[in-house]
Order: structure tokens, then sequence, then C-alpha cells
């Protein structure tokens, strides 16, 4: 068994602990025996492995990922404890979500304030750009066309041989 094996078990034994009270207590704790389920499937097979870690990044990335998580507390403590007090942690929890949000909306007014910076500044620079080549522009007076000479008399009889 590899390194990425024994994780997995370690994942399927945390789970079976979860699981435990609830099967003990009469209940059928589903999500903690789902993955106590993959997590030994995961001990002993690399595809499976493989193909459990390649599907949860594609449907878990970015912000979904702590989404998850927090829903996957939230049942387990549901699961775990009596109602009254698994609602009460479920509102402190939902109070650090909370501040999570805040937190990222602050980051994120900060990204786009520097982000309109820059576009301003570009737009500005567009708009020197033009007004110069505009400041620049005078009228041009067109050229008067250059006079034909006529043609000598010395090359006459060579036009016959232009096109030998």
């Amino acid at each position: 068994m590899d390194r990425d094996g024994l994780i997995w078990f370690g994942l399927a034994i945390t789970a079976a602990l979860v699981a435990m009270p609830g099967v003990l207590a009469g209940g059928l704790p589903l999500l903690p025996l789902f993955i106590v389920c993959v997590g030994l499937a995961c001990t002993l097979h690399s595809g499976c492995r493989r193909l459990v870690v390649s599907t949860t990044l594609r449907l878990l990335s970015r912000g979904a990922l702590r989404n998850a998580i927090i829903v996957l507390g939230a049942v387990m403590l549901i699961q775990l404890l009596p109602l009254e007090l698994a609602l009460f942690m479920a509102g402190d929890v939902l109070a650090y979500v909370e501040v999570l949000a805040a937190v990222g909306l602050i980051a994120a007014n900060a990204r786009v304030r520097v982000i309109r910076g820059m576009i301003e500044a570009k737009t500005d620079q567009w708009r020197a750009a033009v007004r110069r080549r505009i400041a620049n522009r005078t009228p041009r007076v067109a050229r008067p066309s250059a006079r034909r000479r006529p043609p000598s008399p010395n090359d006459d009889p060579a036009t016959g041989w232009a096109l030998a």
C-alpha cells in the first residue's frame, strides 16, 4: 500500500468513527458510510482513486469546495448531535461563513478598484493619442501633377525593338 492508499484508508477510518455513534444509536448515517465505502475502494484500487480525485476536483473547483465542506460539516453535526445543539453550532458556523463572505467581498472590491484604475489609465492614454493625432492633422494641399515631357524624336525607331 502506497502513501495515497494510506491517506484514503485514514479517511475511511475517520468516516467510520464519525458514523459509529449514529449506528450505535440505531440510525443509519448515510453520508459517513458512503465516505467509508469510497475511502476503502480508493485504498484498494488506484484507478478508482484517480477517478474520484479527478471528478472531485472538477466538481468542487474554487468556491464550491468551501461551500461543500461547510455543508458536509453541517450534515455530520446534525447526525451526531441533538438538534438544538446542532442548530446552535450551525448558527455559529454561519457567523464564520458570513465573516468569510465579507472578507471575500472586501477583497473583490479591492481587485475591482485596481482593475478599474488600470482601465481608466489605458483609456486616458488612448484618448491622449487620439487627441494628438487630431491636433497634428493639418489640411494638405494636393501637389500639382508633374508635366510630361514630350518623347524625344530619337526614340521613334526603337519602339519596334521594345517587344523583341
